[in-house]
């Protein structure tokens, strides 16, 4: 079994006053559990025993543990590491109330501004029909000491519950980051699980991960967190780094409440805050979609806030914008000029020229389109902060004839989907001067299909837009619906020029 040691936390006269827990670790070999996913191969079973009253007791739980996962059931958490928690509805999460938090962050201002508690949530993973939850990694933040021998098998977990003892900080202020040529970014769309970086090849020119883990889900400012502390530590194995996004849930109305709510404010940033220091971020990007137009000003406000904060761990902040239009909700309602001032980069969302459900069929970026959305929002932004939108994806629109209309539906593919239909339609794409773009179309069952592709050509002019206009990089939506091949032409293209430095 291969289990990581952790480093033993204990301090003078901490072993005192702290309830020791004990998980004993029989190596069943062979035995298998198929409804359970884990990082590596199953370790064994390890039956938890908790040492009250200097004598073991065997509480008939049963623990999971591999590489990266120390899986405990929620209900022995409660019971012997820490109480003020308790589960959703569904038990697909696990929420805690961390009153007094036993743990510092990067200053001691804070530490003040935390200082009244936080709120924090965890997903869970159901075996055998009890939740369980992951507590690799936090050990500072619960205030327990994890220990590993080797040669007894046993996990030794002591329990800093109902005591007293100096905080631990989870985490220093970041260094700054360098990055050579322009920035390369790419959105990683988490739905559920964090993929498993540590199995994937490392793309070479590929600078910052930006996977989509955070989401303020209610009026009170709850930030639904999927943040993956292997993730984070494979993608600095690999020399990435990690800006994780935040959004809004879409949700305008929400929205309006969170801005207009000093305590709800307060209560993302805290949130924010110690994720950033527990998982060790290196940024976060903000994605705030659908917002009252009125509510501008106080977008921005909240921005300045949340960045203030955040850079006391000297961490990067983002934010994403579209191309400035006259467009209500999606456009208007952000004060660029002001915004470009506060946060370190903009990434202006050159793509959906033609949206989901727009009523004619056109390209997702031709080249003119995304050249005149940066020229307007550099009137805005400066441009070495400035990152240019890029598609890894199209759509493919189907066109039908109604009673003399045309009527158009769309769908978001990637570019295998569409080099999947170009191959089993036999057809030859043909390029398009004035889009920047190659074309195909082909009829089925009395409809006419189109789709504007995405590929190695339409990417190295988009890129090539970064050099002509000085830009600080550029930012892809999103990961795994490009071909292999792009990494190579945006190395190419994004890499041959001096080292970009934040300032």
């Amino acid at each position: 079994m291969v289990l990581q040691e952790y480093r033993s936390c204990s301090r003078k006269g901490e072993e005192a006053v702290k309830k020791r827990i004990y998980i004993l670790v029989l190596a069943l070999l062979g035995m298998l559990y198929s409804n359970i996913a884990f990082a590596k191969p199953v370790a064994g079973h390890v039956v938890i025993v908790v040492d009250g009253q200097d004598k073991p007791i065997e509480t008939g739980a049963i623990a999971f543990v591999d590489q990266y996962q120390i899986m405990l059931p929620v209900a022995v958490i409660k019971d012997y590491l820490y109480d003020n928690l308790s589960l959703d509805s569904d038990n697909k999460r696990v929420n805690f109330g961390l009153l007094l938090p036993k743990f510092r962050l990067e200053t001691e201002h804070l530490d003040e501004f935390i200082y009244s508690g936080v709120d924090l949530n965890f997903s869970t993973k159901e075996i055998s029909g009890q939740p369980y939850m992951n507590i690799y990694g936090l050990d500072k933040l619960l205030g327990i000491n994890v220990t590993y021998h080797e040669i007894s098998k046993n996990l030794i977990i002591q329990s800093g519950k109902n005591s007293f003892f100096s905080p631990l900080q989870l985490n220093k202020p970041r260094e700054s980051q360098v990055f050579p040529g322009k920035i390369n970014l790419v959105w990683d769309h988490v739905t559920k699980d964090s993929r498993n970086l540590e199995a994937e090849s490392k793309i070479t020119g590929l600078d910052v991960l930006a996977p989509t883990w955070f989401s303020i889900a209610n009026e009170d400012g709850l930030v639904i967190s999927k943040a993956d502390m292997k993730y984070v530590q494979d993608a600095h194995t690999k020399g990435y780094k990690v800006w994780a996004l935040v959004n809004n849930s879409f949700d305008r109305d929400l929205t309006r409440t969170i801005l207009n709510n000093e305590w709800a404010k307060r209560n993302v940033i805290k949130q924010l805050l110690v994720y950033s220091s527990l998982y060790n971020l290196d940024g976060i990007n903000i994605d705030f979609e659908n917002v009252y137009d009125e509510d501008k000003g106080k977008l921005t406000e909240f921005v300045g806030e949340l960045t203030a904060a955040l850079k006391e761990q000297n961490i990067v902040v983002s934010i994403d914008v579209t191309i400035p239009s006259t467009t209500s909700y999606w456009s208007l309602c952000y004060d660029r000029s002001e915004l470009g001032k506060i946060v370190d980069y903009v990434m202006v969302m050159t793509y959906d020229e033609h949206w989901r459900s727009s009523p004619v069929s056109g390209s997702v970026a031709s080249q003119g389109w995304v050249d005149k959305g940066i020229a307007a929002t550099l009137h805005s932004v400066p441009k070495e902060k400035l990152l240019m939108g890029i598609p890894f994806y199209t759509r493919e629109w189907e066109e039908t004839s109604e009673n003399g209309r045309t009527i158009v539906k769309s769908r978001a593919i990637s570019m295998a989907q569409a080099n999947t239909i170009i191959a089993e339609q036999g057809l030859s794409p043909v390029w398009l001067q004035d889009k920047g773009q190659n074309y195909v179309e082909y009829h089925k069952a009395g409809k006419l299909y189109r789709i504007w592709l995405e590929d190695q050509k339409s990417i190295a002019l988009k890129a090539n837009l970064v050099h002509k206009y000085g830009l600080a990089g550029a930012a892809s939506w999103r990961k795994d619906f490009e071909q292999p091949e792009i990494w190579d032409v945006l190395n190419a293209t994004l890499k041959k020029s001096a080292t970009h430095q934040l300032n």
